[in-house]
């Protein structure tokens, strides 16, 4: 057996792997009851990520590392400026003790994020380490929407019969209803979360299955086969526009026999679920052509919204201080802007299009498939994480807001390790 002192420190895709263990498999209501909501493991587990890489920089000689401009982490640290300055504002100002007390733990969910980030951005940086985290991903995926598949079929939240020592359960997790069918949510908060994490990972499983050999097909096509039924099953308007939006993003880029065949599954799957699932076209069809309650409620509170925001314009009245006491916005950029003003607004949309277009022009220094292709992979992830970031109050969904942010990291990771394909990790 081998010392401790032998034993080499995890990388990078190591710590993100276990983040998305223990993002996607334990339940979202799941914490450790002392620390109340700052409890999630998850989060306690990008924590400590945030430290390791703090303690590596202040370690580090100053000339070391690399030496370009990386837009990810500039963007993710505006963020966090923007996201301190609102604290600022909410410790300055009379706000209600409830208020204060959800300041103070939207600074500690900012940091969790952040250092998920950082760490996927910095700590990844061969081609090989990156690869595995996204095989790994796609795994991660697929149970977790065969989770939701089983939920949908029996009706049964299944969850709630799951033990985590030392975890507590509040009871906030569970599967919903739309037009007389389940909504899936597996350990999700909520059904659009779930869907949420379904679409921004799809392109990952498009990808592989279609440009990586090193898996038999059934582990390759069995993640994209049970994303796109559960998706499609999820009667969720937003995930189907995110799935459609990510399709449109990769389907050019596929050879014309790949794209035939997308074709031909999509048909047939879409006539079996006709079949198999009465009423399940009707419902999705009624989402978007009679007037939804949900819409009705978004377009709302406009006005509510804009009598906040107008207080304080430039820096919000405190990161997560809008409780859903007041109003529910289901708009993550409208919510923002309440919250952390348009400067915040500015750098949670400059951390979504960084890192886009990290992802998207360092597609041509990558020679190799799939390396090459993973590129358009994260650009439709992030697509299709910001257009529902419009369509629900994502921070409050730890699931989703946490794949958000890693996604983001791993755009930064593939710039880095286009530009620097022998640099060894910035974290080792």
């Amino acid at each position: 057996m081998a010392r401790l002192s032998q034993l080499s420190p995890p990388d990078g895709a190591t710590v993100v792997t276990w983040f998305a263990i223990l993002l996607y498999m334990v339940p979202t209501d799941r914490r450790i009851e002392a620390l109340g909501g700052a409890g999630a493991p998850a989060y306690l587990v990008a924590l400590v990520a945030l430290l390791w890489w703090g303690w590596h920089h202040l370690q580090k000689p100053a000339a070391s590392g690399r030496q370009h401009l990386q837009w990810v982490r500039v963007a993710a640290f505006l963020f966090v400026g923007a996201c301190l300055a609102s604290y600022a504002k909410a410790a300055l100002t009379a706000l209600p003790p409830a208020d204060i007390s959800v300041a103070d733990l939207g600074l500690v969910r900012v940091a969790a994020l952040v250092g998920i980030l950082l760490v996927a951005n910095d700590a990844i940086t061969s081609e090989e380490r990156f690869m595995v985290l996204v095989r790994r991903l796609t795994l991660f995926a697929g149970l977790y929407a065969t989770l939701g598949l089983l939920q949908f079929v029996t009706g049964m939240n299944i969850v709630d019969t799951w033990q985590f020592p030392g975890l507590s359960g509040s009871g906030d997790t569970g599967i919903g209803a739309r037009a007389g069918f389940v909504r899936s949510a597996a350990t999700a908060t909520h059904p659009l979360e779930y869907a949420v994490v379904l679409t921004m990972m799809l392109p990952f499983c498009l990808t592989v299955a279609i440009r990586d050999r090193s898996r038999s097909a059934f582990l390759r096509w069995f993640p994209v086969a049970v994303i796109t039924l559960s998706t499609v099953l999820s009667v969720t308007r937003s995930a189907l526009l995110a799935m459609a939006a990510v399709y449109l993003v990769l389907l050019p880029s596929w050879p014309p026999k790949v794209r035939r065949a997308a074709g031909a599954a999509l048909a047939l799957g879409a006539v079996a679920v006709y079949v198999a699932v009465p009423g399940m076209a009707g419902a999705i069809l009624g989402m978007f052509s009679t007037n939804d309650p949900s819409v009705t409620s978004r377009t709302d509170s406009y006005d509510e919204a804009m009598q906040f925001f107008l207080v304080s314009p430039f820096v919000g009245r405190g990161f997560g201080t809008f409780l859903p006491s007041y109003r529910i916005l289901d708009n993550q950029y409208l919510l923002s802007a309440v919250e952390i003003g348009i400067v915040g607004v500015l750098a949670l949309i400059a951390v979504v299009a960084s890192a886009m277009a990290a992802a998207y022009f360092s597609r041509r220094v990558h020679a190799g498939e799939p390396m090459k292709a993973m590129g358009l992979a994260l650009v439709a992830s992030m697509l299709a994480g910001s257009l529902n970031f419009a369509l629900f109050d994502a921070f409050a969904f730890p699931q989703a807001c946490g794949t958000v942010f890693m996604v983001a990291g791993l755009c930064g990771a593939y710039a880095n390790i286009g530009r620097n394909p022998a640099v060894p990790s910035e974290l080792s």
